[in-house]
C-alpha cells in the first residue's frame, strides 16, 4: 500500500491504510471532502502482475511506488471490476473507470515509456461505499455476479 501526502511527492509504502467512505484514504494527497466527492479519486489499485510485466519487457520499473496508485494486489482481474462491488478486507469498494496513465504520472516517475507500457492495465479507480482499515495480505472479494477469493 502507498500513500502520497503532497501533490507531486513520492508515494511511501505504509503498513496500513484508513478508507473513508466518499472521501479516500487518511494521510494521502486527494483525501480531503471537495475532492471526495469524485468517486474515481477516492481509492486506485494495480495488480502486481502488470508491474512485474512492465520490468520485465519495458525496462520499466515502477515498483517502487511510482505508479501512483495506492494498492497493489495480486490475481485480481481488475478491468474486469469497473462498475462492480467488491470488498478488500472491511472495505467495500465500487470500480468507476480504469485509471489509465497519463503525462503527469510518466513525468513524475522519469519514466517517458511509462504512458504506452501500461495503456489499459494501469489499474483501476474506485469509489469508497463503506470505509474501515487496508491491510496487506487482505482479501479481495467481488461480489456477485463475480463470486470468489482474490489475494491482495
Amino acid at each position: 500500500m502507498w500513500i502520497c501526502a503532497e501533490r507531486g511527492g513520492l508515494p511511501g509504502p505504509v503498513a496500513q491504510a484508513e478508507a473513508v467512505a466518499a472521501t479516500g484514504l487518511r494521510g494521502d494527497r486527494y483525501f480531503s471532502p471537495a475532492l471526495g466527492r469524485d468517486p474515481a479519486r477516492q481509492v486506485t489499485l494495480i495488480a502486481r502482475e502488470v508491474l512485474e510485466e512492465v520490468a520485465r519487457d519495458h525496462h520499466i520499473d515502477l515498483r517502487d511506488g511510482r505508479h501512483r496508485r495506492q494498492l497493489v494486489v495480486e490475481g485480481v482481474p481488475l478491468n474486469a471490476l469497473v462498475g462492480q462491488e467488491f470488498r478488500v478486507g472491511e472495505v467495500r469498494l465500487r470500480g468507476v473507470e480504469l485509471c489509465e496513465p497519463c503525462r503527469r504520472m510518466a513525468r513524475l516517475s522519469g519514466e517517458k515509456g511509462a504512458i504506452k507500457a501500461f495503456v489499459h492495465r494501469g489499474g483501476l479507480n474506485a469509489e469508497i461505499l463503506v470505509g474501515g482499515t487496508l491491510n496487506p495480505g487482505a482479501s479481495v472479494v467481488p461480489t456477485p455476479p463475480m463470486q470468489g477469493k482474490l489475494p491482495l
